[in-house]
Formats: structure tokens, C-alpha cells, sequence
């Protein structure tokens, strides 16, 4: 177990280096100089240099590179050009409201995809269950932002059971922040579930022909009993990665729903970011999200070291 922690953490750190370089550069390809943008296009050029200066972006790229990492090294990440506040402190406040969505829509996928496997599994012939195997794979194929606007147009439009935009604390307000929840929660859970319930279908007819199935069945057991004691059990270590991969993916790409929703989390603020040019925010919420891209993985792999022995001496 020590070595696959060691060997994560060291690949941990390769990554980051590879993903903080490619985003630094890649973000100077955004065309347009902040401190024009900040100052306005009427603005002295002996006011935006000095800006410029006081940004650090009057060096080379490289040299701007160097100061970055250097900071970033010692855990300063700057201050926002567009909120005036340290970057970390605009990250954490806008964290929230993704990890939010994020937790509630993997959970509930989660436990969505196990019961319909399950039911799947010892009802195959079953006409609900037979629909529900279909329908996973219409889910996987339709987009987040056409299911949004549909969910929109029928549930807050035409029925208004829910409202269309707006977020609450899920803490500080659970009664006016569940209704704002469940459009944009359901959006994810579709796409997710189908995702899920796929992977562990596959998993699932994967452990069916093996020989410890055989010796079950010879004991006498039930064939219920062994798909849901002995394959389902079994078949979830899949899941357990596709689980973790999927959650880290969803808090970096879930822009299109917050944008939809006005749900103000990181999507939506590396949009604005990006519109306004604010490179240290930019650059902040990137590497945040690659980081946490990194560290569920890692939890993974080790969950995944304590479930199968085999992977502890790969």
C-alpha cells in the first residue's frame, strides 16, 4: 500500500507540472491584454503599462512564467483582476455550489445505476427493466444542455414546479435551496446514471462466466442470491473508477449547466473569468481543478489497492 501512495503522490506532482505549463501558455493565447481591458480602451499608455508592470506582465513569457510558478510554489496565486481579492479566497467561495451539485447528482447516480443493474440482473426478461436498459443508452447520447433547456421549458416554464435559475446554500436555506436543486441535479443524474448502469453492465456479464459462479450454483444457492451477494459485489470495483474519474471530470466541466441554471460555481466563474481576461483567476481555477482532478484519482486508486489485493504488487 506504501508503494502505490508513493508512486500516486509522484505522479501527483509530474501532472500538475504538465498541466500548470501547457495552462500558463495556453492562456496567453486568449487574445487581448488585461490591463487594457481593465483600463478601458481610453485609457493612457503610460497608465497601462504601469498596469502591465504591476501585473507582471511586462517581462518575456518565460520570465512571467518563472514568477508565476515561484509564487505559486509558495502558495500565492495572486489577486483577481476582476474581484480584487486573493485568488483562492474567490475559488473557495465559488466552490460550493459545485461540489454541491457535483456530490448530490454522483451519489444519487450512483445508487440509481446499482438498483437498476440489480434489477436488471435477476429480472432480465422483465419489460421495465428491458425499457430501462434501452433508456440508458438514449441517455448517454443526449446532450446536458438540450435535456437542461427541455426540463426548463416543461418543469418551470409550462408546469412552474421549479424555478429555471438560482442557487441556495443547501445548508444555510434547504427550503428554498431543493427546488433550485433538482433541475440541475437531474440534468446530471441522467447523463450519469446512464453512464453507470453501462459500466456496470459490462462488469456484470464479465463475472457471470467465471468459475467461483459455478461452485455457487453447485452448492445450491438461489440465482438471486448469486448475482446479488456474489457478481454484484464483485462488479462494482469498475464502477469504483469509472465513479471517481466521472466525479473529477463533472467539477471541471460542468459550465454548460451553471451557465444555464445561474448556478454560481466554477464553471460559471471561469467563464467570466475567461471573458474578462483575468489570467491569475484563470489560472487558479484550472489548477485548482486539476489538482482535485489528481486527488480523486488518487483516493481511487488507493480504495481500489485496499478492495483488490492484486493491484497492491502492481
Amino acid at each position: 500500500m506504501t508503494g502505490v501512495l508513493l508512486r500516486r503522490l509522484r505522479d501527483l506532482a509530474i501532472i500538475l507540472v504538465i498541466v500548470g505549463t501547457m495552462m500558463f501558455f495556453v492562456i496567453r493565447l486568449i487574445p487581448g491584454d488585461p490591463a487594457q481591458a481593465i483600463l478601458g480602451p481610453t485609457a493612457r499608455p503610460a497608465d497601462v503599462a504601469a498596469l502591465r508592470s504591476s501585473m507582471g506582465l511586462d517581462g518575456s513569457l518565460w520570465q512571467q512564467y518563472l514568477g508565476w510558478a515561484g509564487h505559486v510554489l509558495r502558495g500565492d496565486f495572486g489577486s483577481s483582476i476582476t474581484y480584487h481579492q486573493p485568488v483562492l479566497d474567490v475559488v473557495a467561495a465559488h466552490i460550493v455550489p459545485t461540489l454541491t451539485l457535483a456530490v448530490l447528482s454522483t451519489v444519487i447516480s450512483f445508487f440509481l445505476s446499482v438498483a437498476i443493474t440489480a434489477w436488471q440482473a435477476v429480472s432480465p426478461r422483465n419489460l421495465v427493466a428491458r425499457a430501462l436498459d434501452r433508456l440508458s443508452s438514449l441517455g448517454m447520447a443526449m446532450p446536458d444542455f438540450w435535456i437542461s433547456l427541455v426540463l426548463v421549458l416543461v418543469f418551470s416554464v409550462t408546469l412552474r414546479w421549479f424555478p429555471s435559475s438560482g442557487y441556495h446554500d443547501l445548508l444555510t436555506d434547504p427550503v428554498a435551496a431543493v427546488p433550485a436543486l433538482v433541475l440541475p441535479v437531474t440534468v446530471l443524474v441522467i447523463g450519469q446514471t446512464a453512464l453507470f448502469v453501462l459500466t456496470l453492465r459490462e462488469s456484470v456479464l464479465g463475472e457471470l462466466p467465471l468459475a467461483y459462479l459455478r461452485t455457487a450454483r453447485v452448492k445450491g444457492l438461489p440465482e438471486r442470491r448469486v448475482l446479488l451477494e456474489h457478481v454484484l459485489p464483485n462488479a462494482l470495483m469498475p464502477l469504483v473508477t469509472q465513479l471517481g474519474s466521472n466525479f473529477a471530470m463533472l467539477v471541471g466541466g460542468i459550465v454548460i449547466i451553471e451557465s444555464i441554471f445561474v448556478v454560481p460555481g466554477l464553471g460559471h466563474l471561469l467563464m467570466g473569468a475567461v471573458s474578462t481576461r483575468d489570467f491569475p483567476l484563470i489560472q487558479g481555477v484550472t489548477l485548482f481543478v486539476a489538482v482535485l482532478f489528481v486527488v480523486v484519482n488518487l483516493l481511487v486508486d488507493l480504495s481500489y489497492a485496499l478492495l483488490d489485493p492484486k493491484v497492491r504488487v502492481a
